[in-house]
């Protein structure tokens, strides 16, 4: 009879699942955990209900799913309470090796009972452009994360930096381990059944202040009046609001601007498979899974050249000035009229995504863990 040796036994908890369907923190906790358990590491994920996505096929915690009777924010609290006691629950038992928590609420630290408990820290954006209302945790609340947690894990050297730069740690105590994208090691997609112009430029995500929405719109004005075939499809992100749809209708680029819904990964990938370019013009990122998600697509990629992207991307992107309009209206043209240059950024694209795979995640993660027993 053989038998499997459990490596150590980890504890997730509720934080990065209660209250959001999708969202990168989520994704990268759930790959994580499902990653994790085949590398012999028992997982154990603390949460009764959550209508998160990733969490539908999971092998790890299948929750039950809650309706907003309450309206969205009220349940939702409710609901992250009840969710925050399931946590609680579970850390007082002490079945585990080690804890991550997926958020920096700092409740756990009474029921630890001196075990072990590891921080990834995934950007700065609050604290660099001083975004007050992106968490409710303050810096001193996560100086004393940093402090009690045995490891920190960041996921760029540039969210390292950064940490290093707003917090008193020690380089030694924090692990750079990237994020990867699942897309390189997917199936054969089916089709989407998505209605795309021939010719589009994509976004994806969020439309916020940080993601540089409005620079965006406005160095597409130039290329727009043009090529007058070419669109911007934004995948995801909610529907255009009535702000944006305003703002559209002052430049003059109502016709030019479609938004899809991305509730699943087969009609992101084929948003990103048929684009003519993706455009990242964020202002900041810990990371930028979707720069992965691009390459692993064939899809050339054309991104800031601020904060991680120049550290994930390299010579597989095409970058600009994100507060110079001009600039980025002529590096978008450049890569739109060159079909030699998109091939290239193609092929460099796939060479680079190889390097983000999600078993080195895991791997690298599993390590960190191990260090601290």
């Amino acid at each position: 009879m053989a038998f499997i040796i459990v490596a150590m036994k980890v504890l997730y908890d509720h934080q990065a699942f209660t209250g959001s369907r999708f969202g990168g923190v989520a994704r990268y906790f759930h790959d994580l955990m499902e990653d994790l358990t085949t590398m012999n590491v028992e997982v154990d994920l603390a949460l009764y209900f959550s209508n998160n996505e990733y969490l539908k096929d999971s092998t790890i915690n299948k929750p039950l799913k809650y309706n907003y009777f309450l309206g969205f924010m009220p349940t939702n609290i409710l609901i992250s309470q009840i969710n925050r006691l399931a946590s609680i629950l579970t850390l007082q038992r002490g079945k585990f090796d080690l804890f991550h928590p997926t958020f920096f609420h700092p409740y756990f630290l009474e029921h630890l009972h001196d075990k072990p408990f590891v921080l990834t820290y995934h950007d700065l954006i609050k604290e660099k452009l001083n975004l007050t209302h992106l968490d409710n945790s303050s810096l001193e609340t996560k100086q004393l994360l940093i402090n009690k947690a045995s490891k920190v894990i960041a996921i760029s050297e540039n969210t390292k930096s950064d940490i290093l730069s707003f917090f008193d740690v020690s380089p030694d105590k924090i692990s750079v381990v990237h994020h990867s994208s699942k897309f390189n090691t997917m199936p054969t997609y089916e089709e989407a059944n998505l209605q795309l112009p021939n010719d589009y430029l994509l976004y994806v995500g969020t439309r916020n202040f940080y993601k540089n929405f409005d620079n965006l719109l406005l160095s597409l004005l130039p290329i727009f009046k043009k090529y007058p075939h070419l669109k911007l499809v934004c995948g995801g992100g909610g529907e255009l609001s009535e702000t944006e749809l305003l703002k559209l209708k002052e430049l003059h680029i109502t016709d030019k601007i479609i938004q899809i819904g991305c509730n699943t990964d087969n009609k992101l990938y084929h948003l990103y498979k048929n684009a003519t370019a993706f455009i990242y013009p964020s202002l900041y990122e810990g990371f930028g899974i979707p720069i992965l998600e691009a390459f692993a697509c064939g899809c050339p990629v054309i991104l800031s050249n601020t904060s991680s992207f120049p550290e994930i991307a390299e010579e597989a992107g095409m970058y600009f000035d994100p507060m110079q309009t001009d600039n980025m209206t002529q590096v978008i043209e450049q890569v739109l009229v060159d079909k030699t240059l998109q091939k290239t950024l193609r092929v460099n694209g796939f060479k680079r995504q190889m390097d983000f795979s999600a078993e080195k995640t895991a791997r690298k993660t599993l390590d960190v863990y191990k260090s601290i027993r």
